[in-house]
């Protein structure tokens, strides 16, 4: 295969590593054992010359490109064929993904203990189809393809159509079956894995449990929202994975655990997490200091800039409400008030999972918005006023209920 014009970003005594344009890839030196979600030349396979990602289209409003993409014909074999032509990598002997995340915005990490190191080739992008495990589904798989599952009055169904560029209404039509957003391969948190020793088919699946753990670690120390609930994501609904390791040579011997209490799965673990935390901030604009506001903590609750808006408006005399929202962003990303949203949204997860009964969890929430409000209020010893006026809000959403918080607290911080 020609690698002209294209930027070595990395080279090993067993791959290099090439990026060109929107294509990312690995040309392996020697037989890898390779265990990856692709759909054509994926699951586990020792007969690759090459593991690629790839931009398969914009991750907003490209609708010819998309529509293509998600056509049933010609299918997935040409889809895969294409890509590899574009890329002049060869269609047998490569385990190809693809995203609408920018090649120009891999990341590359590595860990390493001893003679054991792992490397890591990353994009992400979680802004557009972030999703917790277990939320509602979009889509069912059939014999001929997947179809949308209605839901009348989902919210979650309302994020999937504006994602899907409401192609969910023609496929209800029964105009075509329509495949899932991954049928042709897309992903949005898209990682190629490279241990530097060999390693066993059962090693290779317990490292791919770690790497989803790292995933999603890196997502919930930044606390990024679901789009289809109110929870924590924990990936997106079109993650994809390659993981590759040597064959075993002459005087070899393979791994053949990656758990959690031994070194190779640390090291996946603090490379995943490391490449995904840096991919979001050059894809999305993600990172810890920016999520330091209220509405990163109470966004998925419906405490977002539009409603604290329309509950000032309903709190405050006209002039103090246009004054606070001259001053929202000022606000939001208060320091206190941000520290005392997010531990108002999780004493919320925490009612919600259960590990706080009703009766104390209203009694907490009520107690933890007054102390938003007071943080608002930069005046600590107006929390027994401010608890006293919220209780009696009691038929209001926690979400609501925060907004109508931060009102308060900003009509006794001038008065």
């Amino acid at each position: 295969m020609s690698s002209l014009n294209a930027m070595l970003l990395s080279e090993t005594d067993h791959y290099r590593l090439h990026r060109r344009g929107r294509f990312l890839w690995a040309a392996l030196k020697r037989a890898h054992r390779v265990l990856s979600t692709c759909k054509v030349n994926g699951g586990l396979r020792e007969d690759l010359s090459h593991v690629a990602n790839h931009q398969s289209c914009e991750g907003v409003a490209h609708l010819t490109r998309y529509a293509r993409n998600q056509s049933p014909l010609p299918g997935l074999d040409a889809f895969h064929a294409q890509a590899c032509l574009d890329a002049d990598l060869p269609p047998a002997k490569t385990a190809l993904m693809s995203t609408a995340a920018n090649m120009q915005c891999a990341v590359l990490a590595q860990a390493e203990h001893e003679d054991l190191v792992v490397s890591v080739a990353a994009t992400a992008g979680v802004l557009g189809n972030a999703t917790r495990a277990g939320d509602p589904a979009g889509w069912h798989e059939y014999r001929d393809g997947s179809r949308p599952i209605p839901r009348a009055s989902d919210a979650a169904g309302e994020v999937e159509a504006k994602t899907l560029f409401d192609m969910q209404q023609a496929s209800q039509a029964g105009s075509v079956p329509m495949r899932s957003p991954d049928a042709t391969g897309s992903g949005t948190i898209v990682l190629l894995v490279f241990i530097n020793q060999p390693c066993t088919a059962p090693c290779l699946v317990r490292a791919a449990t770690l790497v989803t753990e790292a995933k999603s670690t890196a997502l919930l120390d930044l606390r990024m929202p679901s789009l289809q609930s109110a929870g924590l994501a924990t990936g997106t609904g079109t993650d994809q994975l390659v993981i590759a390791a040597p064959l075993p040579g002459a005087g070899d011997w393979e791994r053949n655990w990656a758990g959690g209490h031994n070194s190779l799965g640390e090291l996946l673990g603090r490379a995943v997490h490391a490449a995904v935390s840096r991919c979001l901030l050059l894809q999305n604009g993600v990172c810890a200091e920016l999520r330091r506001s209220v509405c990163s903590a109470l966004g998925r609750h419906g405490c977002d800039e539009a409603q604290l808006r329309a509950q000032a408006e309903a709190e405050l005399e006209r002039a103090d409400a246009e004054l606070f929202t001259h001053n929202l962003m000022a606000l939001i990303h208060d320091p206190q008030t941000a520290a005392a949203a997010y531990a108002l949204a999780e004493i919320i997860d925490l009612a919600r999972a259960g590990v706080l009964h009703a009766e104390v969890a209203q009694e907490a929430i009520f107690n933890q918005a007054a102390l938003l409000a007071a943080a608002v209020a930069v005046d600590p010893a107006q929390f027994p006023a401010l608890r006293e006026a919220l209780q009696q809000h009691r038929d209001l959403a926690p979400g609501m209920l925060a907004a109508r918080a931060i009102a308060q607290g900003f009509a006794r911080k001038w008065r």
